[in-house]
């Protein structure tokens, strides 16, 4: 019989052989998203001892980028390491959680490639939430291993203390975590003494040490920032007559609603209670469909999916019946509770880390990126169920372990196959492609650049590169809009002649640059190109493509 080392070797495999077949010329097939992410790591480029990032804006993941960057040396390649590692990781630390919960190797791989492949891991932005989960699940995994419940909450304390300083909310958690741990520590001590929680103390004070250093994660007012964009967001499914982007001008659908700009969220509430519960109402059903769909997407359609042939729904139904059929459920359900009971801690240091993950989907709106952070409620909820399920006597010996994996590694291979076929394809990738053709426009000075394409082009190109983007500013009077900001580059798109063509200016410039001292760049695509004023460039040559 093989010890669980073995056996744990060959989870792993199964997971890195999964992480392979998801990551594979990836930066062939995925492009570049612009997102928050790009700011903080624009702040880890620009810091300094004397300057560092603000507290609430994510410094552990400026230094995660800063770190792939001293090896990488160019921002978009550090861009696709940073998503290839976020990708792969929180497989392998979700298959570490569940056999944390003991929870066997096939089930716990299942369910990790089960997430590996779903919407929330690779295509998900922003990557920080990606990040800020793999300190939580790194905490998790630890206090499993913590015999005493108060060594157990002050783990859980510590990943939540390193969290905030990826998404600042989870200081609430550690918050509420050192509390839950002290008021235990105090009931335990009425009966038998205790030592001194010496590791709980010694984090609290780092962490007092900190916020006086620093400040607290979460000061600041990013709650209010955020919850005007995401109440526009529903404002302007319920108002679809108000024409203007709810993240652009999320501030015309608050003044809409509440008749002026809101301070805080109480604000809002008191301004006009009604529209802000039909917000609060909004949001929980959504947050029960969105959570619904993320759970049968990394449950049910991948392995659903790969089962295409006459007949399934036949034979999915008798499979069912099968199942139903052969456990014993008494034993099963009697297994769930002793587990469930076994593990008490585990679900209450998960619950407390996902309080604010689950104010934040309520009052101001359940992204995906949020959602991201209950899915380990929801899997591992999942994992200890199928763990416990018994099944009845059968008339046939159970196979041996190596078929039992083998059968698991023929069926995952069948599993990856179709995307290790897709692997192969390049798909179009205009982002990526405009950002190396601009980075080999010899361009000297400051470039003052606009657009439809919102992008940091200074975290990518360089610091004189400054972006205005059109849809936030709409010119009406496009000559006055280029001598404001001083426009000198501009990547001309079929959107941006179909919004502006009727500008004479523009037109202008569009018909014949050279006259308004233009000069044009074509890029691989016949409907876009560049145009740069003449005295930017620093080597004189054609103005062809590159």
């Amino acid at each position: 019989m093989p010890t669980g080392r073995v056996k744990d070797f060959a989870g792993i495999l199964f997971i890195l052989l999964s992480s392979l077949v998801l990551t594979y010329k990836m930066a062939y097939r995925i492009d570049v998203v612009a997102t928050d992410d790009d700011v903080y790591f624009h702040n880890g480029l620009i810091a300094t001892w004397q300057h560092l990032p603000p507290i609430q804006m994510a410094p552990l993941f400026s230094a995660w980028y800063l770190l792939i960057h001293a090896f990488t040396g160019d921002v978009i390649d550090t861009y696709y390491v940073s998503c290839t590692l976020l990708s792969i990781l929180p497989g392998v630390l979700f298959y570490l959680l569940f056999r944390s919960l003991g929870i066997n190797v096939l089930i716990s791989t299942a369910l990790s490639v089960g997430f590996l492949f779903a919407q929330l891991n690779l295509p998900l932005q922003p990557k920080v939430s990606v990040f800020t989960m793999l300190f939580l699940m790194g905490g998790l995994i630890a206090a499993n291993y913590q015999k005493k419940p108060v060594g157990k909450l002050t783990v859980a304390a510590l990943s939540a203390l390193l969290a905030a300083y990826g998404r600042p909310e989870f200081f609430l958690s550690f918050l509420l975590l050192c509390g839950i741990a002290l008021v235990y520590y105090g009931w335990q001590r009425r009966s038998v003494w205790q030592p001194l929680p010496y590791s709980l103390v010694g984090l609290m004070g780092a962490a007092a040490l900190l916020v006086l250093a620093f400040g607290s994660p979460l000061a600041g007012g990013r709650s209010v920032i955020a919850f005007g964009q995401h109440f526009a967001l529903n404002y302007s499914v319920w108002h679809p007559e108000i024409p203007a982007s709810p993240w652009m001008h999320s501030a015309t659908f608050i003044k809409h609603g509440f008749g002026r700009e809101v301070t805080s969220m109480s604000d809002a509430f008191f301004l006009n209670p009604g529209l802000f519960m039909r917000h609060v109402g909004a949001n929980l059903l959504n947050l029960i469909s969105s959570t619904g769909r993320n759970l049968y997407d990394i449950l049910i359609n991948p392995w659903l999916s790969r089962l295409v042939f006459p007949g399934r729904r036949y034979v999915l139904l008798a499979l069912a019946l099968a199942f139903i059929g052969l456990t014993d459920w008494p034993r099963t359900v009697r297994a769930m509770w002793q587990d469930a009971r076994r593990h008490g801690w585990f679900w209450l240091c998960l619950v407390v880390m996902l309080v604010s993950t689950y104010i934040s989907c309520i009052l101001i709106y359940p992204r995906e990126h949020y959602i991201l952070f209950q899915i380990m409620l929801y899997l591992s909820m999942v994992g200890v169920a199928l763990q416990s399920v018994t099944f009845r006597a059968l008339p046939w010996p159970a196979l041996p372990w190596g078929v039992r994996y083998a059968v698991f590694g023929a069926a995952l291979l069948l599993f990856l196959a179709p995307y290790w076929r897709a692997d192969q394809e390049s798909k179009p990738t205009p982002t990526v492609d405009l950002l190396r053709f601009l980075q080999r426009i010899p361009v000297q000075g400051a470039v003052s650049m606009t657009g439809n394409a919102p992008l940091m082009y200074d975290l990518y190109l360089g610091d004189n590169w400054k972006f205005w983007y059109l849809e936030r500013y709409h010119p009406v009077n496009m000559e006055g809009f280029f001598k404001q900001f001083n426009i000198n580059c501009i990547h001309v798109r079929p959107d941006m002649l179909d919004i502006y063509n009727r500008d004479p200016f523009f037109a202008r410039l569009i018909a014949n640059p050279g006259a308004l001292d233009f000069v044009r760049y074509n890029t691989d695509k016949p409907n876009q190109y560049v145009l740069v004023q003449n005295q930017l460039p620093s080597v004189v040559h054609s103005p062809q493509s590159h």
